[in-house]
């Protein structure tokens, strides 16, 4: 055996060092990396609130609601107007007053039949699809349902067309 190819003790200690080192290093900073990212990366669960309708007029009640709302480490009360009417006797809608464009308060014009965006004049309709102005998409809806006769909403969001409701 040539002297270049034997591995003696000093080498293989060597090695053998390393390779521990390297393992150690690794594994730590997956730990840390897990760790400074933390919960951050985790979709906030959707809470179901109990609200209290008066939609005697089958028209757009104004609901405020106020939740607790985690993202990422901070907790902070979230609060949020949603726009609800009763469009059969047991279903419901709720749309979100956030604007799609930059996120100022839609108000719901009765004579018009429309949602109006002071900031930037966009328009809605009554489902809350666009109908002029900057806003790119339309305002988002609410899932909701009834249970016992409880009236729950989500915080949750979801785009026109998804699942907004739930049948009872």
């Amino acid at each position: 055996m040539s002297e270049e190819s034997r591995v003696d003790r000093r080498k293989f200690m060597e090695v053998g060092i390393y390779t521990i080192t390297g393992t150690i290093a690794a594994t730590s900073s997956v730990a840390l990396a897990r760790f400074a990212v933390g919960n951050s990366l985790e979709k906030p669960k959707s809470k179901w609130i109990e609200i209290d309708l008066n939609d005697d007029n089958n028209e757009f009640s104004r609901v405020v609601i106020e939740y607790a709302k985690k993202d990422g480490w901070l907790t902070t009360n979230a609060r949020s107007l949603v726009y609800i009417k009763r469009v059969k006797k047991d279903e419901l809608i709720a749309i979100s007053a956030a604007c799609s464009h930059l996120g100022c308060i839609v108000t719901w014009d009765e004579d018009q039949k429309s949602f109006k965006c002071p900031c930037h004049n966009g328009i809605y309709d009554a489902e809350g699809k666009v109908v002029s102005g900057p806003p790119p998409a339309p305002l988002k809806r609410h899932k909701i349902k009834i249970e016992d006769g409880t009236i729950l909403l989500s915080t949750e969001t979801v785009a026109l067309g998804g699942d907004s409701h739930e049948s009872v």
